[in-house]
């Protein structure tokens, strides 16, 4: 929405660096998102190489293994590891691979205790993409990356990790969208079985925990990505693997800067909206303004409104606010949600949903479950922008 976020990012990595000297952690796993976009601003890398830095710095004996993600370009995460070889340092930005096979050796890890033993293997899995995936699909791929694993951890604790949409699994509006990888919706029992100890999975930036026979969790994002997530508990997990099983605990991450949404439930017209942005108060006394709380106003509309913007401005005029978007959100008589007849930014428009609802409007159906396949492969291959093969 036009607002650095730098700041946050910044106290989140001095935060985290303090959290894992607290805890005297053995393992940082990061499972992407890692950057938002695949050409990510200098400011950015230099940022996460500066914090790795530091971690090994302060924690001389952690290992680092950072995962990418679906927005990430997997050429750029892969590019330190040429670099760091096969150091405590691992980046994992595409599926390894070998003679255009999975290339086990490199996706399964050891991980070391503070002694310096072996105590757990960990099968490090990025986002996969269509080509990724052979003709039995995620569900083959991770079943013989799984047995690779578990064969090279025998009595040891193995993790796995992913990044992807598991079914059950809670999606934020205008943040994030549902991965469907191969045009198939990933079922968490076809994909993880009682040989894991722990999976730890990206994507979803509320931090959660899918049902299932083993530990599956999601650890979130560090801090609010869309006004839709300003009521998330959003955290770090720090899991223990040990001979008693899985434990993981929930470290809740400070919020630096607050999400505020005006009016706080559903848009109200435009008098009453003005009034409450009048009477806000902001109790903080903010110098920096990348502190100041982020704004988001819904306004229910009845017709053209030329001044809508003004006004808020005028009315926010002086309060240490940054607004992010006005939702003008329209009543439409006889109850129509055609596309064409709902007021909509183009931010909120979802592809497949927008997909679908021109197939019904054209053909009276919904697509059929090999164009619905054809139609995601195609989105995933669209959003790998970065000149990758897909």
């Amino acid at each position: 929405m036009g607002h650095s976020r730098e700041s946050e990012h910044e106290a989140f990595l001095i935060w985290l660096l303090e959290a894992l000297e607290e805890h005297k952690t053995d393992v940082l796993l990061v499972t992407g998102d890692v950057y938002d976009v695949a050409n990510p601003p200098v400011s950015a890398m230099r940022r996460l190489y500066g914090f790795v830095r530091e971690v090994q710095r302060r924690v001389p004996k952690i290992q680092i293994v950072i995962i990418g993600g679906n927005h990430d370009s997997a050429l750029r995460i892969d590019l330190p590891g040429a670099l760091l070889e096969e150091g405590r340092v691992r980046f994992v930005g595409a599926l390894p691979r070998k003679e255009r096979e999975p290339d086990f050796d490199r996706i399964c890890m050891p991980l070391e205790n503070a002694d310096g033993e072996v105590a757990a293997w960990l099968a490090a899995v990025p986002f996969c993409r269509p080509g990724d995936l052979g003709q039995g699909g995620l569900a083959e791929l991770y079943g013989s990356i799984a047995d690779a694993a578990a064969a090279k951890a025998g009595d040891l604790p193995l993790v796995l990790s992913g990044h992807l949409h598991v079914a059950g699994g809670e999606v934020s509006e205008m943040s994030e969208r549902r991965i469907v990888v191969g045009g198939e919706e990933a079922q968490a029992a076809s994909l993880f079985d009682s040989r894991a100890a722990y999976v730890a999975l990206g994507h979803l930036h509320r931090p959660q925990t899918i049902r299932s026979d083993v530990p599956i969790r999601y650890a979130g994002s560090p801090f609010p990505l869309s006004a839709t997530e300003r009521e998330y508990r959003h955290s770090v997990s720090v899991v223990t693997l040990d001979s008693t099983g899985t434990r993981v605990e929930e470290v809740a991450v400070p919020r630096p800067v607050r999400f505020l949404k005006v009016p706080a439930g559903a848009p109200k017209p435009l008098n009453a909206v003005l009034a409450e942005l009048e009477s806000l108060k902001i109790e903080e006394e903010l110098e920096e303004r990348d502190r100041h709380p982020f704004l988001e106003v819904g306004v229910l509309v009845s017709g053209p409104e030329p001044h809508l913007q003004s006004r808020i401005l005028a009315a926010l005029d002086g309060k240490p606010v940054r607004l992010t978007r006005i939702i003008r959100e329209r009543s439409i008589e006889g109850g129509s949600r055609a596309l064409a007849a709902r007021e909509q930014e183009l931010t909120d428009l979802k592809p497949e949903s927008v997909f679908a609802e021109l197939h019904r409007t054209q053909h009276g159906t919904d697509p059929a479950e090999g164009l619905d396949k054809a139609f995601n492969e195609l989105l995933i291959a669209a959003h790998c922008d970065d000149g990758e093969a897909v």
